[in-house]
Parts: C-alpha cells; structure tokens; sequence
C-alpha cells in the first residue's frame, strides 16, 4: 500500500519537501550552496532577484532555520516606523518592559536563550546581571527598558537571526535611503541580511548607498526550465505510483507557465482526481485538473472585468469587431483574448499580439497596429497596477508585452466565466 498522501507530496502553498528540487545556477553551482556561501560571509547583504513565482522565498527558507528568520513585506514598510515595528512584532518584543528582581534572584536564576521566545529571558538575565551589586540581600528592584532602534538591532546580531525583506522594490526611495545606510553600518557589526527583489530592481540598495558596492552578493534565480518543471512531476506521480504518461507531463508543464507554484497545484489536483476521484490518466482528465486549478484564482475576476471595459469613455462609441465566433468586443477584449489563446506566452511583442488578435478576427476584420495597439496596451497596463498596485503583473516595454504573472495568464487561458460574461 502506497504510505503518501498528495498533500504529502505536491504542496503548492507550503514548503516542498518530496518534490523540492534544488536547482543548478548557469556556473554549476546549486542556488542553495550559493546562498549558504553568502550567509558565511560576514559583512554582506545578500540580493536574490528573481521574476514572480521562481522560488526566492523557498530558497531561504530552505536554507535558513526557521527560528532564526525575521521576515519583513516591503509591501507594507510605507515608513522608517514600519521597518523597526514590523521587527518588534516579530521578534515578539513589547514598547516596554518592565523586570523586576532582586539580589537574592540575580545569584540564583539564569535564562535560556533559545530563538525568538528566549529574547525576553535575555533581557531579563541581562538586567538581573546589573542588579545586586549596590543592593541589600532580598532587596526588590524594578527596571523598565523601553524598546529603541538599538536595543532591536543589538538582538538581530546577538541571536544571529536573519533579517529578510521581502519585495524590497516597493519600500519607497526616501525609506530605501535609510536602510541602505542603516544596512551598511550594520553589516559591519555582524547583521545578516536578504532582500528579495525583482531582477531590473536587484542593484536598488546600491543606488540609495553606493557604499554597498562589494558589500552585496547577488542570487538571481533565472526563470524555471521545462526540464526542472518535468523533475517535479516525475518525482511526486513516481512516489504516489501513478504511471504518468510524459506526453501529460509535457502538457501540465506547458500550461504552468513556468511556475514552480503553478506546476505543483496542477500536479496536485490532478493526482486527486486519480487516487481519490479514480479517474483514468488521460488529457480529459489533466484539462479537468486545470479547470480545478484555477478556481483559486477567481480574485483576478473582477480585475479582468476592468480590463475588458477599458478607460472611461468618451462620447464617441468605440470600435467593435466580430470574432470567427460571430460574437462581438472591443479593442481591449478583443486584446485579453488574444492573450489566451495558444500557445500560452509571457513575453509577446506587438507584431506577436497583432497576428493573435488577426487569428480570431472574422477574414474582414483589420486587427489594431502600430499606436491604436500601444495605446491599448498601455492602459490595459495602468488599468491592473491602479486595481492591484502591490502585485506585479503585466509591463509594456520597448513594443513587447511581458507577463509577469503567471497566474493572471492562467486564469484568463482556463477561466471560461470571464469570457462568457464579457463577450456580448
């Protein structure tokens, strides 16, 4: 009898363990090694780039101990404030303590110090230490220690945690100033640092503080291959022996968009449908495992709807053209169905869009090109970062179009509500 469950073996949202793969850099040397080397080396922040979804949060969290991270969200650092209260809370430490202890307590008592929980009891040893030597035997003193910049720092190096600062790209630029310098001084003093950014954003801490410059190690996590996506699949189906076909394989792989988080939901929901549904393995199946897959996508429902209605309008009706379907729509659905389409794409360029939206015009219709096409484009761009300012998704650049999320690729490919809803 097989002893693994799915949720054992694919884990879309937690950390992997059957299915971990421990990815190779272009030099030959795994993102983990690379990581470890880094730590060790005192006296540098370390910057993992990477695009959304390549794995930089299991990569330190795989190689860090959990009870040493200290783990902040750039998303919601809006000030120097943010920064020290998120690393209070934490490190579970209050605005104020108050120790109270006696001669007698100081020569008998001592405090462990394990992870983030002893933070308090090392306070506490620290201040009973002070007390007794001007006091009478049995004499009750009480100090209050109230928390500051340098107290919290002080504990981040004495304990040897690790402080990582997630999308530090969205922490303003006056804030980025102040830890840049805050950083680098206390580099020195032994604080180790990650920050996880996005690849054109990685060098952003530099910029602020030039001084970083040899003071940084750089990790950028180069988007995932087809083959390392494949590893996943074939480890996890060997495991629960499910004989997967990798003609399947090949098409999971195809529709994850080259995300690790992606190819292990597929996995996952379609092992289910095998070992809990017994469903047979064949491509009516995998496409059934996708429609399952993206129902944990159905937030990005209404931010599509925006797209499709476009900017506000003016007097005049805009253009509408008829799709091989004999259905009508505008520039900007006539866009996102293009995007949908085979092959799935992350990156397309103008003349790639224009030739998606010709495919599903009626032999009559002229699809946009040239500025009529940028120009839509750019406000599909401004209508998602205004929707979901803290979430990267699509970038128009130089005449090409990138995806930035996957995720928002596979919901308009596999969501079939948004089209039915939206196409008049």
């Amino acid at each position: 009898m097989n002893k693994y469950r799915v949720a054992d073996i694919f884990r879309p949202n937690t950390m992997p363990s059957y299915t971990y793969i421990n990815r190779i850099e272009k030099r030959g040397t795994t993102y983990e090694t690379k990581l470890r080397r880094a730590l060790q080396k005192t006296g540098s922040l370390i910057a993992i780039s990477g695009g959304s979804k390549t794995g930089k949060t299991v990569l330190y969290r795989k190689v860090v101990p959990e009870e040493k991270l200290v783990e902040l969200s750039g998303a919601q650092i809006n000030s120097i404030e943010d920064f020290w209260q998120q690393i209070a809370e934490s490190l579970h430490i209050p605005d104020e303590i108050s120790i109270a202890a006696s001669s007698q307590e100081n020569k008998n008592s001592k405090a462990a110090t394990n992870g983030k929980a002893s933070i308090i009891s090392m306070l506490t040893a620290s201040i009973t230490g002070e007390i007794g030597s001007g006091t009478s035997y049995g004499e009750n003193i009480t100090r209050k220690i109230i928390r500051n910049n340098t107290l919290i720092l002080k504990t981040l190096i004495a304990e040897d945690f690790v402080l990582v600062i997630d999308d530090f790209h969205y922490i303003n630029a006056e804030t980025q100033l102040y830890l840049s310098r805050i950083l680098k001084a206390e580099l020195f003093n032994g604080l180790k640092v990650i920050i996880l950014t996005l690849p054109h954003r990685a060098d952003d801490a530099i910029k602020r503080n030039p001084d970083l410059i040899g003071r940084t190690v750089f990790i950028h996590l180069l988007p995932w291959t087809k083959d390392e996506l494949e590893q996943i699949a074939h480890k996890g189906f060997d495991l629960l022996k499910i004989p997967m076909p990798d003609e399947q394989i090949a098409h999971i792989v195809r529709e994850s968009a080259l995300s690790p988080q992606l190819m292990q939901e597929n996995c996952y929901n379609l092992a289910m449908r095998i070992k809990e549904d017994g469903e047979a393995i064949s491509t009516e199946t995998v496409y059934k495992s996708f429609c399952d897959t993206v129902e944990a996508y159905q937030h990005y429902k209404e931010n599509v709807q925006r797209m499709w209605e476009g900017p506000a309008k003016g007097r005049s009706r805009r253009k509408e053209y008829t799709l091989k379907s004999n259905l009508r729509c505008d520039s900007y659905g006539l866009f996102l169905l293009s995007l949908s389409i085979d092959p799935p794409m992350m990156k397309l360029t103008a003349s790639e869009i224009h030739e998606r939206m010709t495919k599903i015009l009626c032999d009559s219709e002229e699809a946009p090109n040239g500025m009529n096409l940028a120009n839509v484009v750019k406000h599909i761009e401004s209508i998602i970062k205004d929707s979901v300012p803290a979430l990267d998704t699509l970038e128009w650049q130089n005449s090409t179009l990138y995806i930035l999320d996957p995720f928002l690729l596979f919901y308009l490919r596999w969501d079939e509500d948004w089209k039915h809803n939206a196409v008049r």
